[in-house]
């Protein structure tokens, strides 16, 4: 089963809206970030494609100098008062989430970990 572009920025909406910290989120197809969907009207769209595009870049070529084989599973940018989140979703999909560092991170990882997996089944190419 997959998601329209409405749907996808629907949960991600009510994920925004229903998670303490969280200040955006977005969804971008890995191969070339372009972005899919957002939640946000705190951040503009191309900032948020040009930023993903950046951090799967720099974590893939960092990866490919240190070892052949790898898997990235997730980049953060901590940042005095926030934190940027990339998380993969299946094999083409991110998951880019901007939160305040006011909240647990913890609890921040784990609501993040439960929206991937609502996302993840419903994501498949």
């Amino acid at each position: 089963m997959s998601l329209s572009g409405q749907q996808i920025e629907k949960m991600l909406h009510e994920f925004e809206s229903n998670t303490e910290g969280v200040l955006g989120c977005s969804i971008i197809y890995a191969k070339d970030a372009l972005l899919l969907a957002e939640s946000s009207q705190k951040f503009e769209r191309l900032v948020i494609q040009w930023l993903s595009e950046k951090m799967l870049s720099l974590a893939k070529e960092s990866l490919e100098q240190l070892m052949k084989e790898y898997t990235l599973m997730s980049v953060t940018i901590e940042e005095k008062d926030h934190l940027v989140y990339l998380r993969p979703i299946g094999d083409s999909y991110y998951a880019v989430i901007i939160t305040t560092k006011e909240e647990n991170r913890g609890l921040l990882e784990h609501n993040i970990k439960r929206l991937l997996q609502q996302l993840t089944p419903m994501m498949i190419e």
